[in-house]
């Protein structure tokens, strides 16, 4: 809306003082804008320009993700808390409020450990994560997944039955050290994995922005088999919940396609 008064503020500004104009009234409030005003304008929108563009960024993208809410959160804090040289009152004062507000944002420790482990998997802003306790989450995420699996009763074959033979029984002792080196083996073997994927995923350059993560991850499964099951699960979360917004909207009563 400023945009807009800005770019014809000249033009209205010439239309509104005809004497012509039969509200005399509406032409003196007009008259008493002032050059200061006008500044004054110029100086919010181009403080704020970043802000709206962050709001747009997670709102009307096709499918943001929450893995880019930290490192536009971090350019935003960069923005307002900067002072730079020439900054006016209105313009200081504005940055206080704005970030005042922002900076009580993503603050308790589930939501903020939530949101850098998802920037960490997100190709494009992995080089914004500052805490490196993030990728020792992300490893213990993944080895507690591959333990998980691996504990899963396996389904015992019906011919056989739970009786065991007598070369088993008389083996048992043996069989059951066998099953204890076997699963030692294994989660060595899982953690030199995960250790090797993290290294390669943490030495690769970022991707470009305009990359899509989710497709990344998906064209990479076979490169980083531990790591891509761990990503998928923070991609499926979005950045924005406006589509759920307007699912449950009772306004018209509709749900569109494109939804």
């Amino acid at each position: 809306m400023l945009e807009r008064f800005l770019e014809q503020y000249r033009a209205i500004q010439a239309a509104s003082l005809d004497k012509r104009l039969r509200k005399p009234m509406e032409r003196d409030r007009l008259a008493r804008l002032t050059e200061d005003d006008f500044r004054r304008a110029e100086e919010f929108i181009h403080l704020m320009k970043v802000l709206y563009t962050s709001t747009l960024s997670v709102s009307s993208e096709k499918s943001p993700t929450c893995g880019q809410i930290l490192p536009i959160f971090q350019k935003l804090e960069k923005h307002f808390t900067v002072d730079e040289e020439g900054d006016t009152v209105l313009v200081s004062s504005l940055k206080q409020a704005v970030w005042g507000n922002l900076s009580n944002r993503y603050q308790t420790d589930g939501i903020r450990n939530f949101l850098e482990e998802a920037t960490a998997l997100d190709p494009r802003f992995k080089h914004h994560v500052e805490d490196s306790t993030v990728w020792d989450r992300i490893k213990e995420k993944v080895m507690v997944g591959k333990l998980t699996e691996s504990e899963q009763p396996t389904e015992q074959d019906p011919a056989r039955g739970l009786k065991m033979t007598l070369l088993e029984e008389l083996f048992a002792a043996e069989d059951s050290l066998k099953i204890n080196n076997l699963s030692t083996s294994t989660t060595s073997t899982q953690q030199y994995q995960t250790d090797r994927e993290l290294k390669m995923y943490q030495d690769m350059p970022p991707t470009m922005t305009s990359d899509d993560p989710a497709a990344w991850w998906w064209n990479k499964r076979t490169t980083y088999p531990l790591l891509s099951e761990v990503a998928f699960s923070y991609l499926c979360v979005q950045a924005s919940s406006t589509p759920s917004e307007r699912v449950f909207s009772t306004a018209g009563d509709t749900i569109y396609k494109n939804c």
